[in-house]
């Protein structure tokens, strides 16, 4: 499904708006090998919850790995 930019923005739109603490981890990969994440959005002032929640997910889904590049060294 296409979804336009500012439709997918809503989600992160209210907690950047309010300044409120939060954090991106990527949990796995689609067929197409693209990034699938958590977004973890915290209560103000709040850094730290959301930084040890973010690495609980983290040690759960095995850690970053790079993601593979989309173009072959010629």
């Amino acid at each position: 499904e296409t979804v336009s930019y500012l439709a997918a923005m809503r989600y992160t739109q209210w907690g950047n708006l309010l300044g409120l603490p939060a954090a991106v981890v990527p949990v796995t990969r689609s067929a197409d090998e693209l990034p699938i994440g958590v977004q973890i959005v915290g209560r103000p002032y709040d850094e730290a919850t959301v930084l040890e929640a973010a690495a609980i997910i983290e040690r759960a889904s095995g850690g970053f790995v790079p993601p593979p590049f989309a173009w072959s060294a010629a």
